[in-house]
Formats: C-alpha cells, structure tokens, sequence
C-alpha cells in the first residue's frame, strides 16, 4: 500500500499559541489590578494620613476662639444675674428693715404718748406748789421729783427730747395758744410755755403749747 503522506500538525501549533496568549492576557491583567490595588492603598493611605493630620492651625484657633466667645458671654449673664438677685435681696432687706423700725417706732410712740399726760401731771403739780412747804412736805416733794426725773431719763433714753419753748415762735414746733402785746418781748417771739412739746427720734411727737407775743 503506498504511504500516506503525513499532514503537517498546525492545530497543536496554534493551541499552543493560544495559550500563550491566554497566558499574557492573564499576567497583563494580575498586573493591571495589582496596580489598581497598590494605587488605591496609597490613596486610603494618603487619606488617612491627612485625616490623622486633623484641622490646620486656623481652625482650631478660630474653633476655640469661638467657644472662648460663648464661655465669656455665659459668665457675663451669670454673673449679671447674680448681681440683680443681690441688689435685689440688699433692696428686700433694706425695706424689711425698715419696716421692722418703723413698727418699733410706731409703738413707741405710741406707748409715750400715753405717758405724757403723766409727766404733765407732775410739771403741774410742781408749778403749782404753795410757797412754803413743812419739811415732811419738803421731803414728799422731792420724792415724786426723783420719781419724774427717772420716768423722763428712760423716755429719754427711748428717743424723747423736749422741744425749747423759747425765743423766735416756731409753727413746726410751737402751737400758739394766745397771741398777745408784751412790753419786753418781741413780737412773734413765745413769752410763756403753757405745756412742753417733745420730739420722739427726730420727729415731733407733740408740739409745745405756747404764748407769743403780737
């Protein structure tokens, strides 16, 4: 039998070829992501390194001069408020104060007023002693003086002042009972005190009754 002449073998050839190909692509591609990787680690890299980095120096500043700011306003309005509750506690207790004085002065003037009488029944009596006295009348005498003198010095000591009944007539302090000519006194100026004025703490507490000469 003749031979048969024997065909090239071009399919293993370019099988062979085609893997080669396949091959390359492949590598190309493993390359190709292995760059895209490396590039996106840098990338994150550079990211996180400039978010350790944080703010610049500006913007802290401003950020702390801003809270500064608002800390500074805090404290003034505290501190203005408190300075209103103060005055305001210093002004409640002054007038509380002052409301407990004034009801302590009220009653006592009140109470003094009542005693008045009592000491006008003594100047009274005194003025109008006979012109000589027996010694055991002498000696009454001087102990209802000593009992005046000391009702007058507690008064006294509680605010009571008399009010001089002499002089120039003063209708804040004198109450002109009779207004008459006198030869030796000066018109509008007080010949007589008729009963004694007193003042209790500065103000009058009862005006002196009084002659003025016309």
């Amino acid at each position: 039998m003749p031979e048969q002449e024997k065909e090239p073998q071009t399919e293993p050839e370019a099988a062979g070829e085609a893997t080669i190909n396949e091959s390359t692509v492949e590598s190309a591609a493993a390359e190709n992501e292995a760059a895209t990787s490396i590039a996106a680690e840098e990338e994150t890299a550079a990211a996180a390194a400039e978010s350790d980095a944080g703010p610049n120096t500006e913007e802290v500043i401003a950020a702390l001069e801003a809270e500064l700011t608002e800390v500074k306003a805090a404290a003034a309005a505290q501190t203005d408020q408190l300075q209103r509750l103060a005055a305001e506690f210093q002004n409640s207790k002054r007038r509380q104060e002052k409301q407990l004085g004034d009801a302590i002065d009220r009653a006592g003037s009140h109470i003094i007023q009542q005693l008045l009488p009592v000491i006008d029944d003594f100047d009274l009596a005194f003025g109008n002693l006979p012109a000589e006295l027996t010694d055991e009348e002498s000696g009454w005498v001087d102990g209802f003086r000593q009992i005046q003198k000391k009702l007058v010095n507690i008064l006294t000591e509680q605010g009571l002042t008399p009010i001089r009944a002499e002089g120039e007539f003063d209708p804040n302090l004198h109450e002109a009972i009779t207004s008459e000519p006198h030869d030796d006194i000066e018109s509008g100026h007080i010949i007589q005190t008729l009963r004694a004025g007193y003042e209790y703490k500065g103000r009058v507490l009862r005006p002196a009754m009084v002659r003025v000469a016309s």
